[in-house]
């Protein structure tokens, strides 16, 4: 049989014409370019840089998606900028019942804003989230329409909000790149970023630890470690919004529907380790 007509040369031929081309790419390729890639698993995610307002990275950045409680973050914004240290927060009936997680107060417990501050942030607690919302609300329909108008005034332009902690709503929705910008208005109020650094606190009786682990990392790997807000139900599946300052910059990272809580913590470090390298290159 002729070697040119049989199945190896034709196997030959195409064997050398992949490493050609596999040549040819890896020649074109910067050196060091793999490793600058960021790979994401999250549903939607992005890198804000906060001064110049440009998406560092971005997956699905307006997808309208289930923000969970990375929602209290809002809340939080409402509650300083209308409640003192010191005002009172009612927790009612309503606010008691609210679906895991709480902090568990019973009807009747009133406490300071700055300790509902602390719960909401650290213990995500969705009793004290609705609380907050009759307080300085009135209702949970009178306070989802303050958060709408926050939302609009930030500049959001796909988030619309019906709880004040996040559970689920077919209607509660937002976007990465809308809660980067919510956790870049929010790091703005000292209040807020006290709270969100605080590891340990009591509230009405009750020890509350910050439920965040980045924020206990012996030595940060992406800048100064500001703080953030995670969130779960299971239709937002791991949800996380994280502020950090990288040679003077404000940036956010905000991972959504990230399939597993260590993914959702190892996807968010790995982009913001990426933006404080700050690497002018095309994201994939």
């Amino acid at each position: 049989m002729n070697l040119r007509s049989s199945w190896r040369w034709r196997w030959l031929c195409a064997v050398c014409g992949l490493l050609c081309l596999v040549s040819l790419w890896t020649a074109a390729e910067p050196a060091g370019a793999a490793e600058r890639r960021v790979f994401v698993n999250a549903r939607a995610a992005c890198v804000l840089d906060v001064a110049s307002g440009q998406l560092l990275y971005s997956k699905n950045p307006d997808m309208p998606l289930y923000p969970a409680s990375t929602t209290k973050l809002m809340t939080a914004i409402l509650l300083v900028t209308h409640l003192h240290p010191d005002d009172p927060v009612y927790v009612s009936p309503g606010a008691a019942r609210q679906a895991r997680v709480r902090l568990g107060l019973e009807p009747g417990t009133v406490l300071t804003a700055d300790e509902a501050l602390r719960a909401l942030l650290m213990k995500s607690a969705n009793d004290v989230a609705y609380a907050v919302a009759e307080t300085v609300g009135g209702s949970e329909a009178g306070f989802a329409r303050m958060m709408n108008l926050k939302a609009r005034l930030i500049g959001c332009t796909h988030t619309h909000f019906v709880t004040p902690n996040g559970l689920h709503d077919d209607e509660h929705l937002s976007t990465a790149r809308d809660i980067a910008m919510i956790l870049a208005e929010a790091v703005k109020y000292p209040r807020i970023v006290a709270a969100l650094q605080t590891k340990e606190t009591t509230v009405a009786g009750k020890r509350v630890r910050n439920g965040n682990r980045l924020l206990y990392l012996e030595r940060s790997t992406f800048g100064e470690n500001i703080g953030g807000k995670t969130g779960y139900t299971s239709k937002a599946m791991y949800c996380l919004a994280y502020a950090a300052r990288q040679h003077g910059r404000l940036r956010v990272a905000v991972v959504l529907g990230a399939p597993r809580k260590s993914a959702m913590y190892r996807e968010t470090r790995r982009l913001l380790e990426w933006a404080y390298r700050e690497e002018p290159v095309t994201l994939v």
